[in-house]
């Protein structure tokens, strides 16, 4: 395994093994009996943004390798950091930790699946598909389970563990824009010239549109939903961009979507905690 391809690896186990983690059965059994948002959350998710992400690089006319990157981080949601200051952020935790469960659960069936249909034709050749599903299987899957198991049977390590999984995602991540530095810096210009930044600022802000107009009457909803929505699993993007596609393009497009995404995100969840009214979950 690479170097790029390992700390993109650990990108993603780390998201989802801490969202294993946080995962509260009473919490699951509330929402799933919510079928309304429930099912709002998963449209959003897994049909509304990839539809978005579609018409956005055929409005822009992104070239193909862009518009990889760029579909990719589309089709994968699931990001569990959306449970960070939930309750300063005034967002429902029990809604947040559906969310942090199902996406990344639910995403090993539909990304393959939604990748299929959207991404480029050429793209499409070079992504193996069945490499593609056993890497989910072996990165977001199997850490998720293992979370849950460890999480249910020393809840005392799971409380304490976010911050650390925090820390080893963003030293993973800053390893590989390190390690990415020559690529991106050929490609950003590329991305720049194409409107592939905008196009992602777009996709980002409708994403967040998206999540806080599905999420239902209740503003704590609303706000994990919004949140959720625009977050996008940066794990998983950069993991088959550095694995699966040799065009440097398509990992800057990944690494500049995740850039863009976490400054509109932490610009909405300080909005969020300053208009927040403290309400139980």
């Amino acid at each position: 395994m690479n170097p790029e391809r390992l700390a993109a690896a650990v990108m993603l186990v780390a998201l989802t093994f801490g969202a294993g983690l946080q995962v509260d059965r009473e919490h699951l059994k509330a929402i799933l009996r919510n079928f309304g948002l429930t099912g709002r959350a998963l449209l959003a998710n897994f049909v509304i943004v990839p539809l978005l992400g579609v018409i956005i690089v055929r409005l822009f006319r992104l070239p193909a390798p862009i518009a990889t990157g760029f579909l990719v981080m589309a089709v994968a949601p699931g990001v569990p950091f959306v449970l960070a200051s939930v309750r300063k952020r005034g967002g429902s935790l029990g809604f947040a930790v559906a969310l942090a469960f199902f996406l990344p659960l639910l995403s090993i069936v539909t990304v393959p699946a939604t990748a299929a249909l959207v991404l480029p034709t050429a793209a499409k050749a070079e992504l193996p598909m069945t490499k593609f599903v056993m890497t989910l299987v072996l990165f977001q899957l199997l850490p998720l389970l293992i979370g849950i198991v460890v999480g249910g049977r020393a809840p005392g390590f799971a409380a304490k563990a976010g911050r650390p999984l925090q820390f080893i995602f963003f030293a993973a991540a800053i390893i590989l824009i390190a390690l990415l530095v020559p690529a991106i810096a050929r490609a950003l210009a590329a991305i720049y010239g194409s409107g592939g930044i905008f196009a992602e600022f777009c996709l980002v802000v409708l994403s967040l549109g998206t999540g806080w107009l599905l999420g239902g009457p209740r503003s704590e909803d609303r706000r994990v939903l919004a949140i959720g929505t625009a977050l996008r699993n940066i794990g998983l993007g950069a993991l088959i961009a550095t694995s699966s596609f040799s065009q440097p393009d398509v990992a800057a497009a990944v690494i500049t979507y995740f850039v863009i995404q976490f400054i509109i995100s932490t610009i909405a969840g300080a909005y969020f905690t300053r208009t927040a009214q403290r309400v139980p979950a």
